[in-house]
């Protein structure tokens, strides 16, 4: 055939026809043209257009189905399976997360605790751009690895974080939960606490006599039909028989396995199968150093492995249910037995008169010949449909008031149809290719700011569209486009205004303020809970604050009225390697204070030392603008000078000014210091201009993969008056990790710091360093180091010392260490874990600083992680340290933590302790611990 020929042969073609015709040849013409491509390039589902985005809220308006997951952490969660319920069936889907993930490492970034929690819930959310599912929290905080429920239980607050679930069970009304591991002594226990508190609310939250202050502030009680738990094969060994449970939930083994199979099943609206869907979401978790490696087509030799993502299939055993014949139903799927038609409403009313069955068939029906017309027309074949079923759809709740029925099925069915409206506009709008955008022309705004906004609105489909639009959120009405317009077909048009961020506008932060052990030392009388406090006026369990900054349009496709609400937010290309990068508005004083170091430490034995304070500055007005800034100081200290002057030319200029700090006289603080809390110490900031006094800075979280989110933070620098000693004129080469504030701690011992670079590490000369140290999990990060770690073996002969802080398994993959010696799983969680110095007269112990029992007191949240494993080890290796703690699925002595090797005229110290979490932290004796390590002879 030529060409001509194959013209006419495609212009014959129907219009179905036609278009699979084009996709097919449009394939080909990738294929042809495709080479490589980066992970950046992932199309998210949440990104999809077109005829694959309709079908997928199509399949949503189809049921009335509601699927909860509960899970202790970011990346616990089944991904296969949230994007099978929510994509595949177009269930309501939903995660809720116990904690944040704050007590975990950070593998990408120096956020750790608070920021930590920000980042990995960023993540999460990156996560559900793929998987579909809604993200809620509990307040529970991740104090850390526990190896037990009864500790988790006791920190967190059992009727505190009971409550949360049964609060989202109330909110979400879900038909089917399914939880994590319950039972087995393996991993961290937060997990199986998880699923123990989920169990418990599934029957809690149908009781209005448990937590009734929630009935009172509205919330009705619900009874969801199924509660599921992951079995626990492949999470450590079974629980141990007659061993009792917590949290009032004792029992057998649940009986029942459903697997879940459908993770491999390949979705041709997607182009992927939902374990495919799966690791590109749990690529996302990318600070837990989540695999970036995307599932293959077809298993290939070493497969498998761990966890619900490409390749795992998970087993989940019925725990409870309301349903006939109760946890022994020979249910094959998660969902047998619950109907999740439009048709089940009529179950919250049995005596419902026929016109609510009539009504919801009609929605149904409506449905169902859009799913038809789009598989034989396209889009625009389903714009009738869509509005004879969102008229039903309207009709039925309006008249719901009119029927018969109790007040209770009235709230139900209304719950429930009241979320298909915006499902509805959302097909509608794909429907009709109608193409909305809300854009800020500038992305950080300071209370009272005037700033340009983009309304914009195009129909690039054949229907007849009008739009009217309205910014809310800002000091004053919207009203330039409020007035219904045309929307020209394949034209498109622009509401920009101008609007002013309100005077009383709240900074824009994470709304959870902590409450935990990490502000603050828990006391035997006064131990502080493991929990965060959400503020009152978010809707409970948001991942974050929603943005008050919207827009409103009121569109008519072909008559049919929808209203769609969008987020207003600005673009940026900062990083050019992300591409565009979008955010929602956010607030910032109109000057941003910062301090360094966030930590100071002063001697009290000695002269008087002066100390070095930073406060940067940055002027977040429209313009020039002058400031003058002030040290706040404890009673006895001073600053020189007192104040200084701060002059900026422009919006977003910085400016960084010194202060000496000088703090009493050593034996000063030392008197102050034997009284307990004596020896600590804040130094606040302020900034003056006109009138106004500003002391508020904040951290910006933002990486490629997470949208940017900011944690407040108070320009304060917290100051330790420590009996602290470290040789002099040492040198300390440091080789950075990742998630690692050691050098600044480093830096206030006194000693000289610098970081070796990749070529001084190569080929430079190290002997000018008194210690070598490497950062947290270096050798994960740093190739440079895996390259030239013989270098520091060398080093150490010659006679310097190595100090190599934690690391994971990464260290396993070549010889590392001196002599033959692997990382291995052994920790010790209890902050608190009894102590034993195995070589008292170890140099370590006594010199400079005599380390004594007050040293090992009010450390947070562990004793260190991924000790040097005794399997294995050559004997040249000698622990200086052993631990004991108090849980049973920890028992015996514990080394490892702290391990020496004599290598030439040098030594060789692996350090699992955890003086990374505990420097930042403040904890004393690390510091007095890690000045004798940089001191060792």
């Amino acid at each position: 055939m030529d060409f001509v020929g194959f013209v006419f042969f495609v212009v014959s073609l129907s219009g179905t026809a036609m278009r699979k015709l084009l996709l097919s040849l449009a394939v080909l013409i990738g294929l042809q043209s495709a080479h490589s491509s980066a992970q950046h390039q992932l199309v998210p589902v949440a990104a999809l257009k077109g005829e694959p985005a309709l079908e997928l809220v199509l399949r949503k308006l189809d049921t009335v189905g509601n699927f909860m997951m509960t899970t202790a952490h970011p990346d616990d969660e089944n991904n296969a399976m949230l994007a099978y319920f929510s994509h595949g069936k177009g269930y309501r889907t939903s995660l809720v997360t116990a904690t944040h993930g704050e007590g975990g490492q950070n593998e990408i970034g120096p956020e750790l605790f608070v920021p930590l929690a920000v980042l990995r819930t960023e993540e999460l959310l990156a996560a559900h751009q793929f998987d579909g599912a809604e993200q809620y929290f509990t307040r529970a905080i991740d104090f850390g690895f526990s190896f037990s429920v009864e500790e988790t239980l006791e920190k967190w607050g059992h009727d505190e974080i009971l409550g949360d679930y049964v609060r989202m069970i109330r909110t979400i009304r879900p038909d089917v939960i399914v939880g994590f591991v319950f039972d087995g002594d393996g991993g961290g226990q937060h997990h199986q606490t998880s699923s123990i508190l989920t169990l418990e609310a599934f029957r809690a939250a149908a009781d209005p006599a448990k937590f009734p202050e929630q009935i009172k502030e509205g919330l009705r009680p619900w009874q969801a039909k199924k509660f599921y738990y992951t079995d626990t094969a492949g999470f450590g060994p079974p629980r141990a028989a007659g061993r009792p449970r917590v949290g009032g939930v004792p029992g057998p083994e649940a009986p029942v396995i459903t697997t879940f199979a459908s993770g491999a099943q390949f979705d041709p609206v997607l182009g992927r199968t939902y374990d495919e869907i799966a690791g590109e979401a749990r690529s996302m978790h990318k600070c837990q150093g989540m695999s970036q490696l995307l599932p293959l087509p077809a298993p290939i030799s070493g497969g498998g492995g761990f966890g619900p993502g490409p390749g795992g299939v998970r087993s989940y055993r019925l725990r409870d249910s309301v349903l006939d014949g109760g946890v022994n139903r020979p249910d094959k799927e998660i969902f047998d037995g619950v109907d999740t038609t439009f048709r089940s409403l009529l179950s919250f009313s049995p005596s419902a008169p026929p016109a609510l069955g009539t009504g919801l068939d009609k929605i149904s029906s409506a449905v169902a010949e859009a799913r038809k017309a789009l598989a034989a027309g396209g889009e625009n074949a389903t714009i009738a449909p869509l509005a004879a079923g969102l008229s039903a759809l309207r009709e039925v709740r309006s008249s719901l008031a009119s029927l018969n029925l109790s007040e209770a099925a009235r709230f139900e069915i209304d719950f429930r149809l009241a979320q298909k409206e915006p499902q509805f506009a959302k097909a509608l709008t794909l429907a009709a290719d109608v193409r909305l955008d809300a854009v800020a022309r500038d992305g950080l705004a300071i209370p009272g700011q005037p700033i340009a906004i983009d309304l914009l609105a195009a129909n690039r489909g054949m229907s007849e569209v009008t739009y009217a639009v309205t910014a809310n959120g800002f000091a004053e009405a919207s009203t330039a486009c409020s007035t219904p317009r045309p929307l020209t077909r394949g034209a498109g048009t622009n509401c920009n205004q101008t609007v002013t961020i309100p005077a009383a506008a709240k900074l824009t932060a994470a709304h959870f303020r902590n409450g935990s052990a990490f502000a603050g030392t828990a006391t035997a009388d006064k131990p502080v809970p493991a929990r965060y406090v959400f503020d009152p006026d978010v809707p409970f369990g948001l991942p974050f604050r929603p943005t008050p900054y919207t827009a409103t349009f009121a569109v008519t496709v072909n008559g049919t009225p929808i209203s769609v609400t969008i987020p207003i937010q600005s673009r940026s290309e900062h990083d050019i390697f992300a591409g565009e990068k979008r955010a929602e508005i956010h607030v910032v004083p109109a000057f941003a204070v910062t301090t360094t170091p966030e930590i100071l430490v002063v001697s009290t034995s000695g002269a008087a030392q002066n100390k070095d304070v930073r406060v940067t500055v940055t002027n977040h007005a429209k313009g020039a603008a002058k400031a003058d800034v002030a040290l706040d100081l404890p009673q006895g200290w001073r600053a020189t000078p007192a104040t200084q002057p701060v002059s900026f030319t422009r919006e977003d200029e910085q400016m960084t000014v010194r202060f000496t700090l000088r703090p009493p006289a050593a034996a000063a603080l030392a008197a102050a210091a034997m009284k307990p809390g004596g020896n600590q110490f804040v130094v606040k900031t302020h900034v003056t201009a006109g009138a106004q006094t500003y002391a508020q800075g904040y951290q910006v979280i933002e990486y490629p993969h997470t949208t940017r989110r900011h944690v407040l933070a108070d320009p304060q620098i917290a100051v330790k008056a420590l009996d602290v000693t470290v040789k002099p004129n040492l040198t300390v080469g440091y080789i950075m990790g990742v998630g690692d504030e050691v050098p600044a701690a480093l830096e206030q011992l006194g000693v000289k710091l610098t970081m070796i670079t990749p070529d001084e590490l190569a080929w430079g000369d190290l002997s000018k360093y008194s210690v070598i140290m490497t950062g947290v999990r270096a050798y994960e990060r740093r190739a440079d180091l895996r390259a030239s770690n013989q270098r520091l073996i060398d080093y150490a002969k010659a006679g310097g010392t190595v100090i190599v802080q934690y690391n994971k398994f990464e260290f396993n993959d070549a010889q590392y260490g001196p002599y033959p010696a692997r990382v291995g799983r052994e920790r010790v969680t209890d902050e608190n874990a009894e102590m034993k110095l195995v070589d008292p007269s170890h140099p370590v112990f006594n010199a400079p600083n005599k380390i004594g029992r007050a040293d090992w007191a009010n450390w947070v949240q562990e004793r260190g992680l991924y000790f040097l494993d005794e399997a294995g080890r050559d004997p040249q290796y000698k622990d200086l340290i052993e631990f004991t703690e108090p849980f049973p699925y920890n028992q015996g002595a514990k080394r490892g933590a702290l391990v020496e090797a004599t290598v030439g005229q040098g030594r060789w110290l692996y350090v699992g302790l955890g003086l990374w979490r505990q420097l930042p932290a403040g904890t004393d004796g690390a510091f007095r611990l890690m000045a004798n390590l940089l001191s060792l002879p």
